[in-house]
């Protein structure tokens, strides 16, 4: 049996479609490929462009695509000149109509090497609605040899008549374990860091939420002990929560939250993530977890928890966080939601 996208994780089924569609030719000139960030969607691009330009695609036993010829090699090293990204320009918010109209006029141009031109789109969702327009032009009638890949977290944004012609194929996260076995086969790093510190292993897999984008993002010791200082900051709001403890500690607490707005809002946000297990916990003891790693720790925190509790504190880190994102002095903030929510008289 032939094996499709060997080093790619996850949604098996989707990849053997695309498999079979490629092997027949039956492959279409244009999709979204939508998925929450880092589930993949950029790999996976490479990875059918290089399946489709394999040397060896034909071959029983290889896989598809093989990783070796080099026409694999050049592609998924980013150095083929017929695999081509469009994005935003450094500063902009969005994709505007004069780069889609430079890529549609250099589209018309046949292939370098390869018998496609491929375009991967970055953050679609981020193109105006004059530039979709523009793209649309070109995705009616292309010339046999361009192919689309249209990357976006969400394709809502994108208009209907873009969604009409370019079907959308939806990339999963992945399980826990999936995630835990493909992290230790792929990753020297995460087999070291199981071994030294197993618990600091198991946070890491819950911190990334079934991503393995964010997962390797969290093998660097850097990125992790930002990522591992708002998971202990939002435990012991929890711990602090839960025992009604003194202003001196609540203050103690406000003051380790940053001066930065982006930090402040990030471990809010972690914190809401941690009072969402709870609450969730009061209801079933076998809810779908996406802070705690222990969930017989976490059972026993969220029963010192009434749900009224639960819910207001959930909405005073959600208003807490809209007002920093209006621009509101971070102290006040803090210190109102600490008021809010009972932690300070």
């Amino acid at each position: 049996m032939k094996s499709f996208f060997s080093t790619f994780y996850g949604n098996e089924p989707l990849l053997a479609e695309l498999g079979a569609e490629i092997l027949s030719d039956r492959l279409g000139h244009a999709y979204i490929l939508e998925g929450p960030a880092g589930t993949g969607k950029h790999t996976l691009a490479l990875q059918i462009a290089a399946s489709l330009a394999c040397e060896r695609k034909g071959e029983d036993g290889v896989p598809l695509p093989c990783l070796q010829c080099p026409s694999c090699r050049k592609i998924l090293s980013g150095n083929s000149p017929d695999v081509i990204r469009i994005g935003r320009e450094d500063g902009k918010a969005t994709i505007g109509v004069e780069t889609i109209r430079e890529a549609r006029n250099f589209s018309y141009m046949a292939p370098n090497e390869l018998e496609n031109k491929i375009y991967i789109f970055e953050d679609a969702q981020t193109m105006t609605p004059s530039a979709q327009n523009a793209l649309l032009l070109i995705l009616e009638e292309p010339p046999a040899y361009l192919r689309f890949f249209l990357l976006t977290d969400g394709s809502i944004p994108l208009l209907e008549t873009i969604r009409s012609r370019a079907p959308t194929l939806r990339l999963s996260l992945l399980s826990q374990p999936v995630l835990q076995k493909c992290l230790l086969d792929a990753e020297p790093e995460a087999r070291m860091l199981q071994s030294q510190s197993p618990q600091e292993f198991r946070e890491l897999l819950v911190a990334a939420n079934g991503s393995f984008g964010q997962a390797k993002k969290l093998l660097d010791p850097k990125f992790r002990q930002s990522v591992m200082e708002e998971r202990k900051l939002a435990r012991t709001f929890a711990e602090l929560a839960a025992s009604r403890t003194k202003a001196n500690a609540v203050i103690s607490f406000l003051n380790g939250f940053g001066t930065r707005r982006d930090e402040v809002i990030s471990r809010l946000s972690t914190m809401l993530l941690c009072v969402r297990d709870l609450s969730l916990l009061k209801q079933s003891e076998t809810a779908p977890l996406c802070f705690f790693d222990d969930r017989e720790s976490a059972a026993d925190l969220a029963y010192r928890f009434t749900a009224p509790e639960l819910m207001r504190y959930t909405r005073e880190m959600t208003l807490a966080m809209d007002a920093l994102y209006r621009n509101a002095n971070i102290r006040l903030t803090l210190t109102r939601f600490a008021m809010r929510t009972g932690l300070l008289p």
